[in-house]
Parts: C-alpha cells; sequence; structure tokens
C-alpha cells in the first residue's frame, strides 16, 4: 500500500506540488523522490492526537491517504480543515472518506463505481525483456502453467496447500510450476522434478511471461500486483472470486473461480490454445490501459483533482 499511495503522489507531483507528511518526529528528511515532513507523534508508525496537530498555513486541494488509515484521516481533518480527504485503496475498503480513489480495473472503465469513488489505476512497471527470456531453472521444462501459493508464511514442507495438491491430480501429465516463499517447484506426474529459487522480480517476470497461464490463488489485496504484472505480458489469469483482481478476470483478461470445481475447470481452460489466446489479447489490453502508461495515471489524477496543468 505505501507503494501505491507513493505512486499516486508521484504522478500528482506532474500536475500539482505535494507535501508527503510521516508520522514521527524531528526534522525533514529527503529520500530521494520527496521531503518527507514528521508530524510529530510517539513514534514513526503512530499519528499523533488530531487535536494536537494544528492546521497548516497553506492551503491543500487534497488529502492523500491509505483507506484504512483511520487515524491519518483523523489527522488530515485537523492539519488541512476543508480539504477533500482521498481514500487511496480498493473499491468497497474506502466508507467514510469524501473521497475515494481506486486502484482497480474493472469492465466499467473510468466511471464512478459509486458516488465519490473514482477509478484511477496505477503504474506498474514490468521489464520488456522477461518474455524474451527462459529461466534457467525451466531449461528442460516445456508449456507450464504458474501457480502463485496460497500461505502466508513461508511454507515448513515442500509439499503444497490442499487446493494445489487438486491441481496436480487433476493435470498427472502437464508441468505446473508452484512459487511460495521465493521457492519455483516444477511438479509432474504428482512429484517435484525441479526446485530452485525466485531471487528476484525479474525471476517472477520472466516465469509469468513464459507461463500458458497464472493462477494466483491469493492476489495481494491493494491492486493485484502479480496479476497485473501477469497480464502486462498477455499471460491470462485465474483468480478468487471477490479478490483484488477480480475485476481484472471480469474486463476479460482472466477467469474467476469460487470452488475448488471451478478452480480446476479455470486451470483447464488455460491450458486451452483459443481461450487462451482470447483472454491474452483483452487482458493485456486492460493491464496496458490502467496500469501500463503513467501519462494516463497522471491524466486520470489530474482529472479527479480538476486541474489540467500544473499549476502549483
Amino acid at each position: 500500500m505505501a507503494a501505491a499511495v507513493r505512486s499516486v503522489a508521484g504522478a500528482l507531483s506532474r500536475v500539482v506540488d505535494v507535501d508527503v507528511v510521516v508520522p514521527g518526529d524531528g526534522p525533514r528528511v529527503a529520500d530521494g523522490a520527496f521531503d518527507l515532513t514528521p508530524a510529530g507523534g510517539p513514534a514513526r508508525d503512530r499519528w499523533p492526537e488530531p487535536e494536537r496537530v494544528a492546521a497548516a498555513p497553506l492551503r491543500y486541494r487534497a488529502v492523500l491517504v491509505e483507506a484504512a488509515d483511520l487515524g491519518g484521516r483523523a489527522m488530515a481533518a485537523s492539519m488541512a480543515p476543508g480539504a477533500p480527504v482521498w481514500a487511496v485503496g480498493r473499491t468497497g475498503s474506502s466508507k467514510g472518506a469524501l473521497l475515494a480513489v481506486d486502484l482497480g480495473a474493472s469492465a466499467e472503465g473510468g466511471e464512478l463505481a459509486a458516488p465519490g469513488l473514482h477509478r484511477v489505476g496505477l503504474y506498474t512497471r514490468v521489464h520488456p525483456g522477461a518474455s524474451a527470456r527462459r529461466h534457467y531453472g525451466l531449461r528442460s521444462t516445456p508449456e507450464y502453467l504458474l501457480v502463485l501459493g496460497d500461505r502466508l508464511e513461508m511454507p515448513t514442507s515442500p509439499w503444497p496447500s490442499e487446493r494445489i495438491r487438486w491441481v496436480l491430480a487433476r493435470f498427472p501429465r502437464r508441468h505446473v510450476v508452484v512459487v511460495e516463499g521465493g521457492i519455483a517447484r516444477v511438479w509432474r506426474s504428482r512429484s517435484c522434478v525441479a526446485e530452485f529459487d525466485v531471487h528476484t522480480r525479474m525471476d517472477l517476470w520472466i516465469l509469468m511471461a513464459r507461463a500458458l497461464g497464472v493462477v494466483d490463488l491469493l492476489p495481494g489485496d491493494v491492486f493485484a500486483r502479480e496479476c497485473v504484472e501477469a497480464l502486462r505480458y498477455g499471460t491470462p489469469i485465474a483468480v478468487p472470486v471477490g479478490s483484488a483482481a477480480d475485476g481484472l478476470a471480469r474486463s476479460g483478461g482472466g477467469l474467476r473461480f469460487s470452488s475448488t470445481t471451478e478452480l480446476l475447470a479455470s486451470a483447464d481452460a488455460l491450458f486451452d490454445p483459443p481461450t487462451r489466446q482470447a483472454l491474452s489479447s483483452v487482458g493485456k489490453e486492460v493491464a496496458d490501459r490502467w496500469y501500463g502508461d503513467p501519462d494516463s495515471l497522471v491524466d486520470r489524477l489530474a482529472g479527479v483533482l480538476g486541474v489540467k496543468e500544473r499549476d502549483g
């Protein structure tokens, strides 16, 4: 979420001046892109009490806070009275905000999803050279399905979770690459035939770009970054209903499942060339439009803010 808010702030800095206020005490600190202004308070991860925050001498057009940061919203009301508060996050996670900015994409396009809520997307970088490379760990592996695991903590055993075991049992003659905890394991005939580390983001991008499809069992709850990255490479996705990636799938870039039966049907469809090609074409277009063009992100945010050119 911090990276997402930072990206939104960076895009806004193209059209207006942006001040970044953080919890904690001490002097202003430059972090490479912004000067961070401490708001005071007891600790770096805690905002001060709102009643102890004086109104800023400048008049702000808006204040951005993380959707779940109730303390930040309260402090914003004291620091910038009268300014709209932008709660940056997913649809449905920003109740109580005067204005919400949704990082998601969906079939509705840029129209308001609800009163006061604007979809703006984000900019998510991928390396264009990843699709031209083959990962060293897969040199002897033909076509494969990539599965991103559903365990939040580092697995203590190489044996996968129940849902992944169903996938492996359903496709014993296929190669399935499972990534969990920075480790990739190649499965065939319900046996692990290879294992290697996923050291960098580039490693993951290469795996995504060369896969038949990506099954993400636990998409990130902010904007499903891995699903966005896969779609930007033209790799279709299969994701849980109601997840942060649901809108991407409904927009035509993938498939959705709410049960093990539907999960297996979705995985089966990703092995089908015509289905895969149709999803790939639409999914890449949607992901590139909402997450692949920084200038478009600037334009959408400027439109929400009501400015067209940088005016300070």
